[in-house]
């Protein structure tokens, strides 16, 4: 058995249907279910996001409430004189006194101000004494914090304070983790306007980023980047900051898009216009859809197997459906070897196969009895043929007979005797040829003028032919013998009862895309329905033998007009123009004619 690919293998029936219901219903299906299942996920998503951002927003509000805090402290710091006489040694109690004054003053802030355990307060004095509301891990150099490229602005008036984000941790690490801290630096100035110390507060933004996703209902990691796309620092695994801060910065959050998913990671970020960072939250997605990859990969699984099961099904429904039409196709093969002898069974089928077996059953009867009838046509057809033959016998008996009578007449000198038999010839042998039923109007021209001619012998010259054709219709295809029966009519019926000398005009012109022949004549004027015909003993080719012929070549397009005015008649007849110029007009014949 071979087997066929391609689109051969879609040729059944069966096939088509089978293709039909994947292509129109489960294509569509498959998907809709996929569609569905992005948009579920996508909600999920973007509900997920809308809660991220929310928590962002927070964790902007906090930090800025942090960086205010920070900067009122400052603030209070410069302006408080007692401050200003203790770094300047005006003061009169000793090194440990004045370090219990600090410690008040630092106890006063926390209590006036917002307290957070994730600020540490320290005021430095050009003799590197450092007041300060925490434990330093090291002593602090004044003149080697003022020498720090980040800080010389300070002292050279450029900046009257200065934020370091990844500030190296001056605390102890039993009381910090963190290996960097936000600080803000700031010159303290005495009222003289003259240099008495620094003041550096220092905010562990690690461990206060790390407590604030700890309070939030939904756990995931945050992460603080700046301007330059540096990783400032984070919760959780620490992230790729150049891979996040490209992805961050593309297109997707430009338009407005809010989040951007990334591997099994959904990512939302909020600026912080104030300090030219950016905060970012980490979502995993495994936490509501576990294993993303998974979840889909048994998705696919599933709807796979549930697809290839309803495709056996149909199509073992499409085969049992289609084996009737198997069966009949093999009977309808097999009634075509026994050239339609044998009907299809009818009794074995129901619905619509029965309808066609019998449908089919009566078309054989129809080409059965329409072959008995071609049969007795084509014998009926030979029939007419062999009388035609029989009967063109005649006619070929008296052209030759016609040539023997014109050689006799010249040889006898009777020049016009065989003027007649020419004429004649020439009509004979026109009305002899089969092959063509169109001829060029010049040819119709020379049998009209060969049949006046004899006609102008009998009527003793009583009436005259003038041709008004125009030249360029000289090959014009016309009806074998459409001028010489109209020419007939003219003078039997209009000029061979008038006294004076009639005239015949005879004319060929067009109108528009059609061809107009009329024959015209100043006779007494006739009516083919109302004129006696003159008794015959022959048939004559009139009128209605042409209008058959006209309606046999152009149907419908082609028309015969007789008008019979006071003092004439005049027969027009309208056909479509037809022109077959020669080939060659100048060229020899590829046959030699007889001479007749």
């Amino acid at each position: 058995m071979k087997v066929r690919f391609g689109f051969a293998a879609f040729s059944s029936l069966k096939n088509r249907l089978f293709l039909a219901f994947l292509l129109l219903i489960l294509l569509p299906y498959a998907v809709l279910h996929f569609r569905s299942v992005s948009q579920i996920e996508r909600s999920f998503v973007e509900q997920i996001s809308r809660q991220n951002t929310q928590q962002l927003e927070q964790l902007k509000l906090s930090f800025e409430d942090l960086r205010g805090t920070v900067f009122r402290i400052a603030v209070r710091l410069e302006l408080d004189p007692a401050i200003a006489d203790l770094l300047n040694g005006r003061s009169a109690s000793g090194t440990e006194e004045r370090r219990k004054e600090m410690e008040a003053l630092w106890n006063e802030i926390k209590s006036k101000t917002l307290p957070s355990p994730f600020v540490y307060y320290s005021l430095i004095d050009r003799q590197s004494r450092e007041y300060a509301s925490y434990a330093p891990a090291k002593p602090a150099d004044y003149e080697a914090l003022l020498a720090r490229p980040e800080i010389a602005s300070l002292r050279n008036g450029k900046s009257t304070y200065v934020w370091l984000p990844d500030d190296a941790t001056y605390l102890r690490p039993e009381d910090s983790r963190s290996t960097s801290l936000l600080t803000l630096y700031s010159l303290f100035k005495d009222s003289a306007g003259n240099e008495a110390g620094l003041i550096r507060i220092g905010i562990d933004f690690q461990a206060w980023l790390s407590s604030m996703a700890k309070s939030f209902p939904i756990t995931q990691d945050f992460f603080l980047l700046d301007g330059q796309g540096r990783l400032l620092g984070g919760t959780g695994e620490r992230a790729d900051a150049s891979r996040m801060y490209a992805f961050l910065s593309e297109d997707d959050f430009e338009a407005g898009e809010p989040y951007r998913v990334e591997g099994s990671y959904l990512y939302n970020r909020m600026p912080v216009p104030a300090m030219n960072w950016t905060l970012v939250s980490r979502f995993p997605l495994h936490v509501i859809f576990g294993d993303i990859g998974q979840v889909k990969q048994r998705m696919v699984t599933t709807f796979l197997l549930f697809t290839l099961v309803f495709v056996a099904i149909t199509f073992g429904l499409l085969s049992r459906l289609t084996r009737p039409l198997r069966l009949l196709q093999k009977k309808m093969a097999e009634l075509t070897k026994h050239q339609l002898l044998t009907h299809l069974p009818t009794g074995t089928y129901k619905g619509e196969v029965l309808a066609l077996a019998q449908a089919f059953n009566k078309m054989v009867n129809d080409l059965q009895a329409l072959m008995r009838r071609l049969k007795a046509e084509e014998r009926q057809k030979e029939a007419v043929r062999f009388q035609m033959l029989l009967s063109q016998m005649n006619p070929h008996f008296l052209l030759n007979t016609l040539n023997l009578v014109k050689w006799n007449a010249m040889g006898k000198g009777d020049e016009q005797t065989a003027g007649i038999c020419v004429s004649l010839g020439k009509l004979l042998e026109t009305s002899l040829n089969e092959e063509s039923d169109l001829i060029h109007l010049l040819e119709e021209r020379e049998l009209t003028e060969a049949y006046v001619s004899i006609q102008a012998l009998r009527y003793e010259r009583s009436f005259e032919i003038r041709w008004e054709c125009d030249e360029r219709l000289d090959y014009a295809l016309v009806p074998k013998l459409s001028l010489q029966p109209l020419v007939e009519n003219a003078i039997l019926h209009g000029l061979s009862n008038k006294s004076r000398e009639g005239v015949i005009w005879i004319r060929a012109y067009t109108e528009g895309e059609r061809c107009v022949l009329e024959v015209e004549d100043n006779g007494v004027g006739w009516n083919p329905s109302s004129t006696p015909k003159p008794e015959r003993k022959r048939k004559s080719i009139g009128l209605t033998n042409l209008k058959e012929r006209l309606e046999l070549l152009f149907k419908q397009e082609a028309s015969m007009e007789i008008v019979s005015p006071a003092g004439g008649s005049r027969v027009r007849l309208v056909f479509p123009l037809l022109v077959a110029a020669p080939y060659n007009e100048r060229g020899t014949d590829d046959v030699e004619r007889a001479a007749r």
